[in-house]
């Protein structure tokens, strides 16, 4: 009997006849020969514990030590929280005096300083201002707070409510139901002739988003445009035509103002129940 012919594959053809290797074969190839599932697991459960204990561990945004400032003295330029009580001594009405008796201390006599204000990181306050010298506060928190200082931002708020701050933040840790008598500075450049008529009041912590806020007009469009106008395209149409950013023309300073506006909507949003805006007179 003749056998048939046996037709080999070509060699080319010679991996099409091999067994397809399981999907999960190849996965596991590129782990070790031999895998401990319990092992695999309790590492696992090991670095989810630590992850957990280092997230606890981490204090709250608001009540972290804020960012880091430049150095202690009044400068414009400077957001430093200064010290609220700056232990002013003696009789003249016009200095800060370490006496606590309010309703009987010259300038203060109609002051109130009951818990009329409350935010959620400072909790109830009273503020009032002196009627003779409007840089001179006192202030009282029903909560303390020896580790984050609470400070007070001068401002001129406007007829339509709208507040900017004239001057550096003062600051000052809390003792529950102490009143703490000190002075704010009207040292902004450009507003010292402002009045002080009004003052917002939050944790330390926030003061550079604010100030970034406050800012934002005179920023523009430079904080937006880091890399000139090759950043995008808003930037390649706005910087040739505002060489002097909102200060240029009529065009951009709306375009200013409306990114000062997006930048201090951030903020309110952000910290809506964390600080409080007061009109003082």
């Amino acid at each position: 009997m003749i056998l048939p012919k046996i037709r080999m594959p070509h060699p080319q053809n010679i991996e099409a006849y091999r067994p397809l290797k399981k999907t999960h074969d190849i996965f596991l190839k590129t782990e070790k020969n031999e895998v401990d599932p319990y092992k695999v697991h309790m590492k696992i459960l090991l670095l989810v514990t630590t992850l957990m204990m280092i997230s606890a561990c981490d204090a709250p945004r608001r009540t972290r030590d804020p960012y880091p400032y430049t150095g202690e003295n009044n400068s414009s330029n400077n957001y430093q929280g200064h010290n609220f009580n700056q232990g002013y001594t003696g009789t003249d009405p016009s200095q800060p005096s370490p006496n606590n008796n309010t309703q009987t201390q010259t300038g203060f006599e109609s002051c109130d300083l009951s818990n009329r204000f409350y935010s959620v990181d400072i909790g109830h306050f009273g503020i009032c201002q002196s009627s003779l010298n409007e840089t001179l506060l006192k202030f009282r928190s029903s909560l303390g707070s020896p580790s984050v200082r609470t400070c007070l931002i001068p401002t001129y708020k406007d007829s339509s409510g709208a507040s900017t701050y004239i001057g550096n933040p003062q600051c000052l840790y809390t003792t529950a139901g102490l009143v703490t008598e000190g002075r704010l500075f009207k040292d902004r450049t450009g507003f010292t002739n402002y009045p002080l008529n009004g003052v917002i009041v939050m944790k330390e912590p926030l003061i550079p988003e604010y100030i970034n806020c406050m800012n934002a007009f005179s920023n523009w469009p430079g904080q937006v445009c880091t890399m000139g106008v090759n950043t995008n395209q808003y930037c390649g149409y706005w910087i040739p035509r505002c060489p002097n950013g909102g200060k240029t023309n009529p065009s951009c300073d709306a375009e200013a103002k409306n990114y000062m506006g997006q930048v201090c909507n951030g903020f309110k949003t952000k910290y809506s129940n964390a600080y409080v805006d007061i009109r003082l007179k």
